[in-house]
């Protein structure tokens, strides 16, 4: 399981190369369809080079913005200085979140929790910084849905944990649904590897059943 320095070292080798592929086509568009959701005081979990900033409303109270890269905040902070909202960039894991309860009114991760050591962990703590009424929007590469490039997922993990410290078989819904969240599935793309979803915190007391 990669750690979180072992994560950063690779975030800052690869920070060049990661801004050119997370612009693609695909990913743009989902995003700009995901994010146009985002209200209030937003969090955002690994935000790399800030490829997300173009497609959040103007109509934010404020950002904050965690990742595990100084490199990558480098190029964020550029993108961040013309924006029409209080951005404020943090070096951080984000494994678990330093702020106080209900401080968020949208939490947002763009192909971040695959490389999250301990899921369960994390998705706890995004239910506590949210307000009541919050959300989590979310894009993220997710374990295929076909058996057999499931299975292959599966056979890979261990060299994509080594190499980049993502998890190509995180089952990401089935991890939100189980931490205490209604998950709803936005769009689906490349035979359901790649998803949006909308996810709500459900009642406390339901959760624990």
């Amino acid at each position: 399981m990669a750690t979180a320095r072992r994560v950063q070292d690779i975030y800052d080798r690869l920070a060049k190369q990661y801004d050119r592929v997370a612009r693609n086509h695909t990913l743009e568009s989902l995003r700009s369809a995901l994010l146009s959701q985002a209200r209030g005081l937003v969090l955002e979990l690994g935000v790399g080079s800030g490829a997300t900033f173009r497609h959040y409303p103007p109509t934010l109270s404020s950002l904050t913005a965690l990742d595990v890269s100084s490199t990558m905040l480098h190029a964020a902070q550029i993108l961040a200085l013309p924006l029409p909202f209080p951005v404020r960039l943090m070096q951080s894991d984000f494994q678990t979140l330093p702020f106080s309860d209900q401080s968020f009114d949208t939490v947002v991760s763009s192909l971040a929790f695959c490389g999250i050591p301990d899921p369960a962990c994390l998705f706890a703590d995004v239910r506590r910084v949210l307000k009541p009424g919050g959300q989590l929007l979310a894009l993220e590469h997710v374990r295929p849905p076909n058996r057999l490039l499931g299975t292959v997922s599966d056979l890979i993990d261990p060299l994509f944990d080594q190499g980049i410290g993502c998890h190509p078989n995180r089952r990401t819904p089935a991890l939100l649904q189980a931490a205490g969240f209604e998950v709803r599935l936005q769009d689906r793309r490349l035979g359901g590897i790649l998803v949006s979803l909308v996810a709500i915190p459900t009642a406390l007391e339901s959760a624990g059943r």
